[in-house]
């Protein structure tokens, strides 16, 4: 068997003297790295506001879950309705869920409406109040955690369009069912003007095929 070197030796001694030292060195290393990427992926950041949400996850229509605490029907002013009937933004009052918690057993505490992200649903107007309790808010009182995936972003009254994803009932764990398709099947609403006529709206570049797609939905449904 070969002699090692003296080079060789020196370095097994030093490796084996400092054993603990490098040991404790790849755990440092390591989780330095896990705290770059859960920083850049924001995976423990709860947003509390809309300028608290990364304008790169509307740039890339990201989904993140959340908890409804509100709901509001505004009446759109009647220069940006057809006819003589009004319409309605439904906007919702949003906790945002963490994608991972740090202290997932501590107690929950009821969170300020400052607190909350202020989305609007996308694509979508409400054309009648009627019987949309049944539609929108008996399947929030059963189950208030939702899915949102982002596509615009209203600078003048600070809050995001978005699409909303209901939980199906338990038997279907893993479905989801997209709200502005349940409203336009039920006729109880209509697709919206394309795009606002202001600069401080916008919308990323998903949101084309998806409007496209309730576009779709409200000509298959629509009552004649």
């Amino acid at each position: 068997m070969k002699k090692p070197t003296d080079l060789e030796s020196r370095i097994l001694e030093i490796l084996d003297n400092n054993i603990r030292l490098i040991q404790y060195s790849v755990y440092a290393v390591g989780l330095i790295g896990l705290a770059v990427i859960a920083r850049s992926t924001h995976i423990f950041s709860k947003f509390t506001s809309t300028k608290s949400v990364p304008r790169e996850f509307i740039r890339k229509a990201v989904k993140l879950q959340g908890k409804v605490n509100g709901i509001e029907y505004y009446q759109l002013p009647l220069q940006q309705v057809e006819g003589c009937h009004p319409n309605y933004a439904l906007r919702f009052n949003i906790e945002h869920i963490p994608i991972a918690k740090l202290l997932p057993w501590r107690k929950k505490k009821v969170v300020e409406k400052s607190f909350l992200l202020n989305i609007e649903l996308v694509g979508v107007h409400l054309t009648t109040l009627e019987g949309v309790d049944n539609v929108i808010k008996l399947p929030l009182e059963s189950n208030p955690t939702i899915w949102f995936r982002l596509y615009g972003l209203n600078c003048e009254t600070d809050h995001m369009y978005a699409s909303i994803f209901l939980k199906r009932t338990w038997w279907k764990l893993w479905s989801e069912k997209d709200l502005s398709l349940i409203i336009l099947k039920q006729n109880k609403g209509i697709v919206s003007p394309y795009l606002p006529n202001s600069q401080q709206i916008y919308f990323n570049e998903k949101y084309p095929a998806y409007y496209r797609k309730l576009l779709y939905c409200e000509i298959k449904y629509r009552k004649l």
